[in-house]
């Protein structure tokens, strides 16, 4: 099975990106890509700019490495209640090319932020586009108050950590 994982996220100290990480770790699978959207120079979708250059190579390059999956593993980033402005992005440019692209994918999507709200509305709302797009999400998970419960790259919070192992189980058995 091949495995890629992202944050929802362009920042350079993403909170969500080390919540996928420490997630893909207890996956115990070998073959696990950790994808960061900053390695992909994807404007925000335009619908001029797609008429006028069509399709940039990274934007083919993203789409291909979610296409060519099998399983997913995204961590959703919040802003003003919302999903990112860059995962949407990703997401409008991707669904250009095969509206369906998510088709068949095995989906575990999680969130977390500083906030005792662990993000819980751009899980909410991206939830909903990978679903439209044709992602099969089997497991969600929110970690709440990231600052206070996660360090030295790992869940610290006992209950939360054991939450989130709970969870990882239930993923890999619907795998």
């Amino acid at each position: 099975m091949i495995i890629k994982a992202f944050a929802g996220s362009n920042s350079s100290t993403s909170i969500n990106k080390q919540l996928v990480t420490y997630a893909s770790s207890l996956l115990n699978k070998d073959q696990i890509e950790i994808l960061d959207l900053d390695d992909f120079d994807i404007p925000t979708f335009d619908i001029d700019i797609e008429k006028e250059q069509g399709f940039s190579d990274d934007v083919k390059r993203f789409y291909q490495k979610l296409v060519d999956s099998d399983i997913l593993l995204i961590s959703l980033a919040e802003h003003n209640a919302c999903i990112t402005a860059v995962f949407k992005s990703y997401m409008d440019w991707c669904s250009r090319i095969n509206y369906k692209f998510l088709e068949g994918k095995k989906v575990f999507v999680m969130s977390t932020s500083p906030g005792g709200y662990g993000a819980k509305n751009s899980l909410e709302v991206g939830s909903k586009l990978i679903t439209k797009l044709g992602g099969d999400i089997l497991v969600d998970f929110s970690l709440p108050k990231f600052n206070e419960n996660f360090a030295e790259g790992k869940i610290t919070n006992e209950e939360l950590n054991r939450e989130l192992i709970l969870k990882i189980d239930e993923f890999r058995k619907k795998i």
